[in-house]
């Protein structure tokens, strides 16, 4: 059970309603206080509803007036240095050109340095050649390295093969030939007859 103290001004009350005085007074004060409360946290909810409603509103409109203007977009162009026509091009397809011709062109030297013409450290590149002869040529050095070890292996084996198959040829010829097998079976068939007579 909880205690507490509550204290109320009542100036103008007579004895016989203190009681009842006091009691409107506690439940109002407490009505009060949890009204405030669920107010208060009614308030939060809505803040954080309308916030996360407006984000969502803002972020849409954002991302299609983002969409529309860079679309709309125009930036002045000209097809060369050396001419004087401007074009109005849209801006994605400036930053497209952009992007492709500094992957062609051939301002790198093959350390990825600036290239410039009295450079003794080798021929002009890409961006886009720069960034993928080293990958091209450690990927076809691994599998020429990996198909010449197989190729050695196979030749190995089958060289191995070969030369045990010649020399159990070889070895079978010559015992037969030792062993003179038609003079024994000859041999063999004369001795038969020899006994079947005797």
């Amino acid at each position: 059970m909880a205690k507490f103290t509550v204290e109320v001004e009542l100036d103008w009350i007579n004895e016989e309603n203190v009681d009842e005085e006091i009691k409107k007074e506690v439940i109002a004060g407490l009505q009060n206080r949890i009204t405030r409360n669920i107010e208060s946290k009614i308030e939060e909810e809505m803040n954080e509803r309308i916030k996360g409603e407006v984000e969502k509103i803002v972020d849409s409109f954002l991302k299609q007036v983002t969409t529309d203007k860079i679309s709309e977009i125009q930036i002045p162009h000209k097809e060369s240095s050396y001419s004087s026509k401007v074009e109005m091009i849209p801006i994605s397809v400036f930053i497209g050109k952009r992007f492709e011709s500094a992957l062609t062109e051939k301002t790198l030297n093959e350390r990825g340095g600036k290239y410039d013409r009295y450079d003794d450290r080798g021929g002009k590149y890409s961006i886009l050649e720069y960034l993928t002869k080293g990958y091209i040529a450690e990927e076809l050095n691994g599998k020429i390295i990996g198909m010449i070890q197989q190729a050695k292996n196979q030749a190995e084996e089958s060289l191995v093969k070969n030369l045990e198959q010649n020399l159990q040829q070889q070895l079978n010829a010559d015992m037969i030939k030792r062993l003179n097998i038609p003079q024994l079976l000859q041999n063999l068939q004369s001795t038969i007859e020899q006994e079947g007579i005797e």
